[in-house]
């Protein structure tokens, strides 16, 4: 196994890890920022409406922001490595292992994984054509279509806002009778004539047929039914990955790493930003924020001024 010393390791290429690798550069930490992927950029990857609330950028495509950070991070010397993925962490003697075999031992660990979707975790749910990633990517993809949306917030409505200007109908299912949207989607929606709310209702199956979506079953207040959909898209809500600290490291209820001003776990010199770590604010601004307070904290610790 070959190994390699770093002042810090940063674990995710995000907004959270291109950030924090920016820091580690201006401030003059010997770094590398691993990602698993084959692409920088993380949750960026998977926006496809303009971000307009960050600060001093009135509006910039997802594209163009991750451009944008990895650029600078490379321009200033950041270290970031596509297709390393991490497999475990030592917390003891601090030591990052990849699936390559490669294992890195640094002063510092900053965990910037970010979260992933959640699934219905129901046959097919990968396979069948006609599962959607984006309904804003999509959307043309569904026209004069049948499409089902299953979630109840901001991210289920206003993509069922944005389906409904291309498909037949669009069937939005909540498990719920209560829902998470803000009232700017859950109002229009409910006044659009092409989309129909199923509130108390659970999908119990994907029903295919030559290997394409055409129904759910659907367990609702008036028992078992069958909805016809050519398209599925869920958005249940996110995950955390934070897998590879839940061994020896706290997280919360919901499986967010646990964090304290410093942005460090309960892991001594483990830190963990962006995503990963905020569940009240999953922002791009809080990401990059948490990135450079962990890397200033990281130089203090480790005896050099900031």
């Amino acid at each position: 196994m070959s190994k390699v010393e770093k002042d810090v390791v940063i674990i995710g290429c995000g907004p959270a890890g291109m950030a924090a690798s920016i820091w580690c550069a201006d401030l003059g930490l010997s770094h590398i920022a691993a990602e698993k992927g084959s692409a920088f950029g993380g949750q960026l990857s998977k926006i496809f409406q303009p971000i307009t609330n960050y600060p001093g950028i009135a509006s910039i495509d997802s594209r163009g922001l991750a451009d944008a950070l990895i650029g600078q991070a490379e321009a200033v010397g950041g270290d970031l490595r596509a297709k390393s993925d991490v497999i475990a962490i030592d917390p003891n003697r601090l030591t990052v292992e990849l699936a390559s075999g490669v294992q890195l031992t640094t002063k510092a660990i900053v965990l910037a994984t970010g979260v992933r979707r959640c699934r219905l975790d129901l046959a097919g749910e990968t396979e069948l054509e006609g599962i959607l990633e984006s309904g804003a990517k999509q959307a043309a993809e569904t026209a004069n279509a049948r499409v089902a949306v299953v979630g109840g917030g901001d991210a289920a409505f206003e993509n069922a806002l944005i389906l409904s200007k291309f498909a037949s109908e669009v069937t939005v299912i909540h498990h719920s009778s209560r829902f998470r949207a803000r009232e700017q989607f859950l109002e229009p929606a409910r006044r659009d004539p092409k989309i129909r709310i199923i509130e108390s209702a659970v999908v119990r199956e994907l029903v295919g047929h030559n290997g394409k979506l055409k129904a759910l079953t659907v367990d609702g207040r008036d028992g078992i039914m069958q909805i016809a959909a050519d398209f599925l898209l869920v958005r249940t809500g996110v995950v955390p990955n934070a897998e590879l600290i839940a061994s020896f490291a706290k997280l919360d209820p919901k499986g967010y790493a646990v964090i304290d001003a410093n942005c460090e776990t309960t892991a001594e010199m483990i830190f963990a930003v962006g995503d990963v770590a905020s569940p009240l604010a999953p922002t791009i601004p809080t990401a990059v924020g948490q990135a450079a307070t962990a890397i200033k904290v990281i130089r203090q610790r480790l005896g050099r001024e900031v």
